[in-house]
């Protein structure tokens, strides 16, 4: 797999408006039941299933839920200003 970075910023830039504005607000307030939520939704995706699956314990987890965190925050304020 690419350097996650490169890999969550082009994964980003391919999901439509509403599945950014999904995943934004899940990962921004994560309350009962949004992470989970957010974490099923991504792992339909090969690469990012296997890559959360290889966190070695949940410090690990939860620091790459923060960084899909910035890549779809990131893309959501592109688009947002894009307008």
């Amino acid at each position: 797999m690419k350097k996650p970075e490169i890999y969550l910023k082009e994964y980003c830039s391919k999901l439509n408006d509403e599945q950014v504005k999904f995943l934004v607000g899940r990962l921004n307030q994560r309350l009962s039941g949004d992470l989970s939520e957010a974490v099923d939704f991504l792992s339909h995706v090969r690469e990012i299933d296997k890559w959360l699956l290889s966190a070695n314990d949940s410090d690990e987890f939860y620091n790459m839920i923060d960084l899909i965190h910035a890549a779809v925050g990131k893309e959501h304020e592109r688009r947002l200003n894009a307008r």
